[in-house]
């Protein structure tokens, strides 16, 4: 049996970072760029605006703020929301025009700006809250949510092949992860290391940058890189515990990415996790977390219905489609929480 497994791990190991789904050659579904592109680092200012908030964030604030009531730290957010819409007016801009692409056949144009608008003091929100998190006494006086679905998750636990949880990068993530390691349900996250910033100036990338991953991993703990050589092996031991493991599919960290139409335009996706899928027979749970510690909810839907195939190809071809259709509705739904329309 361990042979088996080992023999299998070996198969999978370089899956995180390849696809080899058909339709990546097909016309009509290359040529588009990822929503946010990282600037030469030659091409950077030497400091930039981020560079200073995020000093200022890791510092002075993160050293008060986390000794403050959930009622303080949202008065503290009141404060600090509309100097940041200011400092970010060029961003959310940027954010509006993608929204509109994505939103126009059913928000009008005054909808659109109220939700770009949201968008950026949801950002406020979440860092709030992460200061919060990284502090076990902090974290446990956060307000529980409200959980919806929560039987489609045990039911596909109860199969015996843990489960993966879908997500998208969604500002409310951190906290429902968080909450569920604390019901008994810890969750693996699989994540880049150091993300490109292309707003962080050279200083911030090479001095400030790191401290905040530090920072992240205070936050979210239980955690496994894609730069770790042992990354597919500790996903796969996670699964096959029965445990539960979350992959933001709207990341696309790969050499071999696949181009889809996705929000009106196209999207890059990698498929190394839909392989893994595949080969540890886990289930698929959408899973959306909504809001902050000032009122949020949890929400698990019916796992996929995959369709089973003997090679990673066509398995990749035949489900694909399933993750993406499930992130975009989810975008769809509550775009003021999805922070992938750019980084803030």
């Amino acid at each position: 049996m361990r042979l088996a497994w080992l023999a299998r791990y070996k198969e999978i190991n370089l899956t995180l970072d390849s696809s080899g789904v058909s339709r990546e050659a097909r016309p009509g579904h290359e040529g588009s760029p990822p929503m946010s592109q990282e600037h030469p680092a030659s091409s950077k200012p030497l400091l930039s605006v981020k560079d200073v908030l995020w000093l200022l964030y890791l510092y002075p604030l993160r050293l008060f703020a986390w000794r403050l009531s959930p009622r303080n730290l949202h008065r503290l957010g009141r404060v600090l929301e509309p100097v940041f819409q200011i400092l970010v007016a060029g961003r959310r801009r940027i954010a509006r025009a993608r929204m509109s692409k994505a939103l126009s056949s059913k928000c009008s144009a005054a909808e659109i700006d109220r939700i770009s608008k949201r968008f950026v003091a949801n950002a406020v929100w979440r860092a709030l809250d992460d200061l919060h998190l990284m502090d076990p006494e902090s974290a446990a006086r956060i307000a529980a949510p409200q959980i919806h679905g929560f039987d489609h998750l045990t039911r596909a636990l109860s199969r015996g092949h843990g489960a993966l949880l879908l997500t998208g990068h969604f500002y409310a993530m951190r906290l429902g992860k968080r909450h569920l390691a604390g019901m008994g349900y810890p969750v693996m996250s699989v994540r880049k290391g150091e993300p490109p910033d292309e707003w962080m100036g050279r200083l911030g990338a090479r001095f400030i940058q790191p401290r905040y991953v530090e920072f992240l991993h205070q936050v979210i703990g239980d955690e496994v890189f894609i730069e770790d050589p042992q990354c597919s092996l500790k996903i796969f031991r996670r699964l096959r515990s029965g445990g539960l493991v979350n992959v933001h599919f709207d990341a696309s960290f790969t050499r071999h990415p696949v181009f889809l139409p996705f929000l009106g335009g196209t999207k890059r996706f990698a498929t190394g996790m839909i392989e893994i899928v595949r080969l540890s027979n886990c289930a698929v749970v959408p899973m959306q977390c909504l809001g902050n510690q000032r009122g949020w909810s949890i929400r698990f839907d019916e796992p996929l219905t995959l369709h089973p195939a003997a090679s990673r190809e066509e398995f990749a071809d035949r489900n694909i489609q399933q993750f993406v259709d499930t992130l975009e509705r989810q975008i769809l739904e509550h775009a003021e929480e999805w922070e992938g329309w750019i980084r803030l």
